[in-house]
């Protein structure tokens, strides 16, 4: 677990003040540190004069809403990771979340236990790329397996298209042409 000396910094933003209590007590029970904010504005500031090891966001909260205090927090700091957390996401929306640059989107309630495995999974980088298979033809399959590939490296280097090619082993030019022929743009 990559860590402080004191513990891993979690910063979580959810405006439910008893919500925010439990994971209070609950990871520094576990040996986090937490720092909360019950809005999304006040945030910023803590990303910005901070470094957390893991955010945990609520999507409805006042001020920036946490759908767009998530790719807001991915600009500041890239690399860490952001588990999403709520009780009004479909199924649906995950995909969403993810492509916004979520780690792992947890459907409120859920167990102490799992938010505890979420993470420490995303501590450790375990990162899952869901993938559900629309159709049962090879080629369809690739592109949908290179889409969410391509994606999480430009996610991961901050969309830089240079270092998502290093990342993902491929030339620029090879990363380019797969782009287009997916759709996606970085522009």
């Amino acid at each position: 677990m990559p860590e402080t000396a004191a513990g891993p910094r979690v910063l979580v933003v959810d405006d439910d003040p008893k919500i925010l209590g439990i994971y209070q007590e609950l990871l520094s029970q576990h040996g986090f540190i937490v720092t909360v904010c019950a809005d999304g504005t006040h945030a910023v500031p803590l990303l910005k004069a901070d470094h957390f090891d893991v955010i945990v966001l609520d999507i409805r909260v006042p001020g920036i809403d946490g759908a767009d205090l998530l790719p807001l927090s991915k600009r500041i700091h890239p690399e860490v990771p952001v588990v999403v957390v709520s009780a009004y996401c479909e199924p649906g929306h995950a995909s969403y979340y993810y492509a916004l640059g979520a780690f792992e989107m947890l459907h409120k309630p859920f167990s102490h236990e799992v938010l505890l495995q979420t993470l420490s999974r995303a501590l450790n980088q375990q990162e899952q790329i869901p993938l559900v298979l629309t159709s049962l033809s090879l080629r369809e399959g690739r592109d949908q397996v290179y889409r969410k590939l391509i994606l999480a490296g430009l996610r991961k280097t901050n969309w830089n298209v240079m270092k998502t090619a290093g990342l993902l082993g491929v030339s620029r030019y090879c990363l380019m042409r797969w782009m287009k022929k997916l759709g996606l743009s970085t522009s």
